[in-house]
């Protein structure tokens, strides 16, 4: 092996301003816009060799869970944690590998943990294994491994926006009558621009945790075939992405609020699980204190909400929130990215 040491990776999860536009048949046939921010809140891969030859998989956030393959060539995807025995099927392992994760975020908080999840894996393997794999190979090939364990793939932003670096980011897909592919410009705030987005974030996690997959594959659904609401949702959301890239550089940031909340009305569209009662609940519990706008990160129907809140409603928020029931969670933007150490 390269290095016959062990591998550690941090790798951020995300929030995301604009997100469900990396859909992606669709963004191959007129393109995406997503608005995201890497946060401190993180995945963690741990990878050791092991000299008999077996692939140890140990889980602790999932019940202390622990899988072991006696070889290489037992691997399955479709064996119990078949995302990571796919992964590790792709590297050319001399031995075996002890292979730890776990994420600081419940699964189904809509943050982005699934795949960002892979992106650890192949990057503790890729350090590993002493191969050379750029940051966009990390991305593909995650998107890839995905499509055979997991039999769908609904997006992109996940597997780049990890492994690209931190911070706030303006990413695009161009179809393929363009330039086919995935370009990524982190959008440039100064210290007290941060700090100001920091603070008037407010971030919650809404207590219910729900797996994306129903969502994601009525938006296939109803984009395969034509939904005229669907393909106007995600198109109007990739337009409001664009006008928040504008704002955010141009120092605008109470601009972020109301356009929150038109991505999340476009959102809502989508599918009528998006929302239930206790996400609208929540919600106006964070507008009556003073947010001037908010929306569910990732798929929706539970996991996380987050709202821009202009100081110093900040606080009254959320204390309302915690009131409500909800757990608000300090965050702050991580500017660093996946770490490899």
């Amino acid at each position: 092996m390269g290095n016959a040491g062990t591998v550690n990776v941090r790798s951020p999860l995300r929030v995301d301003f604009v997100g469900m536009t990396d859909y992606l048949p669709a963004c191959r046939q007129f393109g995406g816009s997503i608005v995201n921010a890497t946060i401190n809140k993180y995945m963690y891969a741990t990878a050791r060799p092991r000299s008999d030859g077996r692939i140890v998989f140990s889980a602790p956030d999932h019940d202390d869970l622990r899988v072991e393959v006696e070889a290489h060539d037992q691997l399955d995807p479709d064996g119990e944690l078949g995302l990571a025995q796919e992964i590790v099927r792709r590297f050319d392992l001399p031995s075996g590998v002890d292979l730890t994760t776990y994420s600081q975020m419940p699964g189904g908080a809509g943050l982005g943990s699934s795949s960002t999840i892979a992106t650890c894996i192949i990057a503790a393997l890729n350090a590993l294994t002493g191969w050379r794999l750029t940051n966009y190979e990390i991305a593909r090939l995650a998107i890839d491994c995905e499509t055979v364990a997991l039999r769908t793939t609904y997006g992109w932003q996940d597997q780049y926006s990890p492994v690209t670096g931190g911070g706030v980011k303006y990413m695009r897909y161009w179809p393929e009558d363009t330039r086919e592919g995935v370009e990524i410009n982190r959008i440039e705030l100064t210290q007290a621009q941060l700090a100001a987005l920091q603070r008037a974030l407010v971030v919650c996690y809404s207590g219910i945790s729900r797996p994306a997959g129903n969502i994601l594959h009525a938006v296939a659904d109803g984009f395969s075939s034509g939904q005229a609401q669907v393909i106007d949702a995600l198109q109007g959301m990739s337009e409001v992405a664009d006008r928040m890239r504008l704002a955010l550089l141009e120092g605008h940031l109470d601009q972020l609020g109301p356009m929150l909340t038109q991505v999340w009305e476009l959102h809502k569209r989508l599918h009528p699980e998006v929302s239930n009662d206790t996400i609208e609940d929540l919600y106006r519990v964070a507008i009556s204190n003073g947010a001037s706008g908010g929306r569910v990160c990732g798929a929706g129907g539970g996991g996380t909400l987050m709202f821009y809140c202009p100081p110093p409603a900040d606080y009254n928020v959320a204390k309302a929130l915690s009131e409500a029931g909800a757990q608000v969670f300090d965050v702050a933007i991580d500017c660093t990215g996946l770490l490899v150490w």
